[in-house]
């Protein structure tokens, strides 16, 4: 990404991620240069950064709003999940409801902001490790839905997936491997993944700013859906980082889990370099499903705070002192979490024409959810801080 422009072009969604194809021997890649955005769904299409996904999946099931509760991505879920775990990182997010669906929104200072001081190889790495293939060359990303019941609410959930595997093949988990400074490896025996326990939404939303011809199969908005590429089970995907050999001791994995939860991705590959250096035995891939359910299990209390404080959200948003049901979250203090009405200038989650689809398949009504569990957190209903005076320069900002 050369310059932090908006993108111009009709966006496009195919199906099919990136193919995890290693080059053969020890590679030196060049450290990444550049600029990249913090959230580059609001970078393509700043007014309504979860309409491609919600178009999508209406696409492919109509009715799918009848069934579910909430809508969210990774970033959201991941920002209230830090919350109660007691994580200081500040976030925002708007809240919606639209028919009987609250949805969880994403919001950076603008839709433009750009990763500051990105060092190291994670895009330089997949650039050259990975390949979009001939149905989806030219792609930008790849962004998946899935859908899971979680403290007693169905959850729609849109991320990020960096590939997917051909043959399932991985090795021993990476908290177990010592990598070694152009030594070599045995291959472990290739690990089955387990059956998906999911029911996913979707062929995969892969976004190409090609200008040249298209054919259009349905439009929504500004959006044109076409059908292409092959649907790729979860069981084969990955999460991909790169890290330095000088850390080969530390457990980084750890560090990811709770993403790789909130996303239910069960390949983790893990790369190690030396300056840039990659040799093929400092790069493990790995299923970490049994790694994904040991911390769930032990992070139980969190996770059920977490179910509390989504349904708390989600009656807030029903209720009728909400302003059009739409609310704004503002964490910046640990154990606080700000809620306010939006201002009417914050923007709508979704256009006219796809909220009115949204709406008339929601023929379910939300009960009222069990709000146990939150009285360790404080409050703020009536804040008079204004986060939602939005410029007419983007209609994201809510600033």
């Amino acid at each position: 990404m050369s310059s932090p422009l908006y993108y111009q072009a009709l966006t496009r969604f195919v199906g099919q991620p990136p193919l995890w194809t290693p080059m053969p021997g020890s590679v030196q890649l060049c450290e990444d240069s550049g600029q990249y955005f913090r959230d580059k769904n609001a970078a393509r299409f700043p007014k309504h950064p979860l309409e491609p996904a919600v178009a999508a999946c209406l696409a492919v099931c109509p009715n799918l709003p009848a069934d579910i509760d909430v809508v969210a991505c990774g970033s959201t879920l991941g920002n209230l999940l830090r919350f109660v775990r007691g994580q200081g990182k500040p976030f925002r997010m708007l809240v919606e409801k639209v028919g009987n669906t609250v949805f969880f929104i994403r919001r950076e200072d603008c839709p433009t902001e750009l990763i500051p001081g990105v060092r190291g190889y994670g895009h330089s790495f997949p650039e050259a490790f990975t390949t979009w293939e001939s149905t989806v060359r030219g792609s930008a990303s790849h962004q998946r839905v899935i859908r899971y019941a979680f403290g007693g609410l169905d959850f729609l959930v849109r991320f990020e997936a960096d590939g997917y595997i051909k043959d399932g093949v991985t090795d021993s988990k990476p908290r177990s491997q010592k990598a070694t400074p152009g030594g070599g490896l045995n291959p472990a025996q290739p690990q089955p993944s387990p059956p998906a326990s999911f029911d996913e939404l979707a062929t995969l939303l892969s976004v190409n700013t090609s200008t040249g011809p298209q054919k259009p199969t349905t439009q929504t908005s500004q959006l044109q859906i076409d059908v292409g590429g092959k649907f790729i089970d979860r069981s084969q995907l990955f999460d991909l980082k790169t890290r330095s050999i000088a850390t080969v001791n530390r457990d980084h994995l750890v560090e990811e889990l709770p993403r790789l939860w909130v996303s239910q991705i069960p390949n983790f590959i893990l790369a190690f370099h030396e300056r840039g250096m990659f040799h093929p035995s400092n790069i493990h891939v790995s299923n970490v499903c049994e790694d994904v359910q040991q911390w769930e299990d032990e992070h139980n209390d969190e996770l059920r705070q977490l179910g509390a404080l989504v349904r708390r959200i989600v009656n807030l948003s029903s209720s009728t002192k909400a302003r059009n049901c739409k609310l704004e979250l503002c964490h910046v203090t640990i154990g606080r979490l700000d809620v306010r009405g939006q201002l009417p200038d914050a923007g709508d989650v979704l256009s006219e024409s796809l909220r009115a689809r949204w709406e008339a398949a929601s023929d379910g009504v939300l009960s009222e959810r069990d709000e146990a569990g939150m009285s360790s957190y404080e409050w703020n209903e009536t804040g008079e801080e204004d986060f939602t005076a939005c410029s007419e320069f983007c209609s994201y900002c809510g600033r």
